[in-house]
């Protein structure tokens, strides 16, 4: 089966760009201030780390839409509608790395590595992920590279997908990248009881970011909410589809508050390809998030 790929075109470490994000006509009252505020917060937010780890629990599911009406064919003329429901279900626990590249703003690289499947143990935990760049091995980001290449094996689907990466709509806040986004106004929303800004965006700038593997591009948008106080980014939602390929990531973040930073909490994730009967689902979950200075590994 043919998979269709989302390709990252630069993986999360952007060319530099001019600072001056493009802002939608008539935004409503405070919002270039607030929008302001969130693009500081993206700058500052990947100078508190040089590395970020995580365990992530991951349900996958391939979901079946009751009435397809696909599988009419000359071998199957009675054909014409599907059951629907859960057609598999997938579990994976892995290692999650955000590693930053340097500094300067230079981005970062996420890594996963599948300790878990379905209840059945790939290895024993050892944090080989966060032993690998604490150690500082030369080679760390090829191998590295090769232990998320044998993790992406297990994700169910004929999307392979490379967006599923917690925070890389709200680094399009950032100055590095944010002039290939025109954001609009999209007024307020209470999530729990938080009064939130929701800016809307979309990539204008072509090529775009990511790709399909046929090489076209794919621009990307979504929503962001922000706390319109501080700048804060709460929540993200990232959308990319063509006739090719549909694809939507949702974010929240909640406040760890041994590590006084907002950390990845839940990513929900839909993908649907054009060749493919079956939906995507999928949810990831973040827990036991730790946050590992740069003063720290200068001393080791």
């Amino acid at each position: 089966m043919r998979r269709t790929l989302l390709l990252i075109a630069v993986g999360v470490s952007f060319a530099a760009v001019s600072p001056s994000a493009q802002v939608g006509n008539q935004p409503g009252s405070g919002f270039t201030t607030v929008l302001s505020s969130a693009m500081r917060y993206a700058m500052n937010y990947e100078q508190k780390f040089a590395l970020l780890a995580a365990e992530e629990h991951y349900v996958q599911e391939l979901m079946r839409p009751p009435n397809p009406g696909d599988n009419l064919s000359r071998s199957n003329p009675g054909g014409g509608m599907r059951a629907g429901g859960q057609m598999n279900l997938q579990t994976i626990k892995s290692d999650y790395l955000l590693v930053q590249l340097g500094g300067d703003g230079e981005g970062f690289m996420p890594f996963r590595d599948s300790y878990e499947v379905k209840g059945r143990k790939l290895r024993e935990r050892n944090d080989r992920l966060l032993k690998l760049f604490t150690s500082n091995d030369k080679s760390r980001f090829e191998k590295a590279a090769e232990l998320s290449k044998d993790s992406a094996k297990h994700n169910l689907g004929n999307v392979a997908r490379t967006i599923n990466i917690p925070l890389l709509a709200m680094l399009f806040l950032h100055p590095r990248v944010n002039e290939r986004f025109e954001f609009t106004d999209g007024g307020e929303d209470n999530i729990n009881g938080r009064i939130l800004r929701k800016a809307v965006y979309k990539e204008v700038a072509r090529p775009t970011l990511i790709k399909t593997s046929r090489g076209r591009d794919l621009a990307m948008t979504g929503v962001i909410w922000i706390d319109p106080f501080n700048g804060t980014v709460v929540k993200t939602e990232l959308n990319a589809a063509d006739p090719i390929v549909r694809s939507q990531v949702i974010v929240t973040f909640r406040r760890d508050e041994a590590l006084d930073l907002w950390v990845p909490e839940k990513m929900v994730e839909y993908y649907k390809a054009y060749s493919a009967v079956d939906d995507i689902l999928a949810t990831a979950t973040y827990t036991n998030v730790r946050r590992i200075l740069k003063s720290e590994l200068e001393e080791k």
